[in-house]
């Protein structure tokens, strides 16, 4: 069976039981992608991971957004004010806006969308980021008049504008009271953007369907705002776990556009009918030690593995040569990236050596999660391992499915240290937040440290917040919560009739670029 026929065979025998619908006959403009594991749900901001937040930004929008250069930029508001005593937060909407549905967006929807997320009842993780529960503390959030919305909050948080962004909450996305059932349960998105979501197979394909009256902004395009001018007619993600067979379909034509690893993007450059993309993003690949692992509670051994471990060699060997060490979460294309921020532990086996036995290290088992999902979480568990052998540790690896590793990362049993990667925050206190704090999922519980990152949220004063984040930078490379590796290299492999593609370092696609050459 050739790998086409591989990759349709259970839409083709989904089709012939009755399950989906056969496709028209008019012939439509497809570009068909890849996605290394399935998304975990429908529903913005609440069954999330990195896979399911590029999909979700296909069709729900926020209030604003991140800009090409990480600014904030309006989105479904047409402008906002901030009160000069930065406790009250206006929002005046555009007209004009539809829902997929045909229904117009009005201040109603935008507050029953609110509620959905940063309410009391919420299912999303993203209502402790408004509660107080994290510094931020909303105590009103109401239409003020069809065209108004309004938010105050308790103290100023500086940050507030780039916590409603947060890609992991789907930009606080405004939704359709419809997308839920009459008894309050989730149904279906329907979102703003300019996609809506098509068919769903679970472990087979996701499909989005763009939205013919979509109301577009009228600048031109801008990171995840702007104006987005969609073109093609379906977005169809395969989803397909293995590298290998990612690449195989793509030179065969069974797929249009799909994530490459480094080898790869070597291989095709130059392959006529086929183009290359070569981005470095804000998505931060990292070792995370878990904060209930008996053994690593002792700082000289978290500091030791820090010290056998070499994010040079193992991010040239991963990005072919493409990519640096850059182990400090804040990215290297952020305004708040110093010096300061460069630094960390350097790779010095005897100096871990010598904290082991300080420590009094006996042996103990260092377990090691990773899956074999596209992102080289494998190959840098697997090298990680050898270096932490090599120093010394009984270093064990362990693969399993995305699912699992997830489960483990939320309530921090089952492994000391996974081959883990963070979505973009594009805030410097957010780099630091996303793993710090007092809730079982963070690795980095220092009580000095959760007070510095609530800090970093509130102030307004850039040369505060830089001292912070450098402050931060040193504690992090002290205290070893994770050994940070890269914010990776993204690399994108192509047939050259896929016209408009670019990615940016957010690392988010953005499906109303793409175009279809005849």
């Amino acid at each position: 069976m050739n790998i086409r026929n591989k990759l349709l065979a259970p839409l083709l025998t989904a089709t012939a039981i009755g399950l989906v619908s056969v496709a028209p006959a008019m012939a439509e403009s497809v570009v068909r992608m890849a996605l290394n594991a399935d998304i975990r749900g429908t529903n913005p901001g609440v069954t999330r991971d990195g896979n399911t937040d590029i999909v979700h930004s296909q069709f729900v929008e926020g209030l604003v957004t991140y800009g090409e250069n990480f600014e904030i930029i309006p989105m479904l508001a047409e402008t906002y004010d901030i009160s000069e005593d930065g406790l009250t937060y206006t929002f005046h909407l555009r007209h004009g806006v539809k829902f997929h549905n045909g229904e117009e967006m009005t201040a109603k929807e935008v507050e029953w969308s609110w509620n959905r997320l940063a309410g009391e009842e919420s299912e999303s993780h993203c209502k402790n980021y408004f509660n107080g529960k994290n510094g931020m503390k909303v105590v009103s959030a109401k239409a003020l008049d069809d065209d108004t919305f309004e938010v105050k909050l308790e103290t100023p948080f500086a940050v507030f504008l780039a916590t409603i962004a947060r890609f992991d909450c789907g930009s606080m996305g405004v939704l359709h009271p419809d997308s839920v059932n009459a008894d309050g349960s989730w149904n279906t998105p329907i979102g703003t953007g300019p996609y809506m979501m098509g068919d769903h197979l679970p472990g087979r394909y996701v499909e989005l369907k763009r939205f013919p009256d979509y109301a577009s902004r009228d600048e031109p395009m801008n990171g995840l705002g702007g104006g987005k001018h969609a073109e093609v007619d379906t977005l169809h993600f395969d989803i397909v776990s293995e590298g290998a067979v990612t690449k195989t379909a793509l030179l065969a034509g069974d797929l249009d556009l799909v994530p490459i690893d480094a080898m790869t993007a070597t291989e095709l450059k130059d392959k006529p009918g086929f183009k290359v993309d070569a981005t470095q993003s804000a998505v931060w690949d990292t070792y995370l030690l878990s904060p209930l692992d008996p053994v690593l509670k002792d700082v000289r051994i978290r500091q030791a593995m820090a010290h056998a471990i070499d994010p040079q060699q193992i991010m040239a060997a991963i990005t072919e040569g493409f990519g640096k060490a850059s182990p400090s979460p804040v990215p290297p294309m952020s305004k708040n990236f110093t010096a300061v921020e460069a630094e960390y532990p350097a790779y010095d086996v005897d100096l871990a050596k010598s904290l082991m036995k300080e420590a009094g290290y006996n042996g103990e088992e260092i377990k090691i999660l990773a899956t074999r999902r596209n992102g080289a979480y494998y190959e840098r568990a697997l090298m990680a391992q050898a270096m932490l052998m090599d120093a010394g540790f009984n270093a064990t690896l362990e693969v399993v499915e995305w699912g699992t590793q997830l489960e483990a990362y939320r309530t921090g049993e089952g492994y000391a240290m996974q081959s883990f990667t963070f979505s973009p925050r594009l805030q410097a206190g957010l780099s630091f937040e996303m793993f710090t704090g007092s809730e079982v999922r963070k690795a980095w519980q220092n009580p000095e440290a959760i007070a510095l990152v609530n800090e970093s949220l509130q102030t307004g004063d850039p040369e505060r917040l830089q001292q912070i984040i450098d402050e931060l930078s040193r504690r992090f490379n002290e205290d070893v919560p994770a050994i940070g590796l890269g914010h990776r290299m993204l690399f994108t492999g192509m047939s050259d009739r896929v016209e408009g593609f670019q990615d940016w370092g957010a690392g988010v696609l953005r499906g109303w670029m793409l175009r279809v050459a005849d």
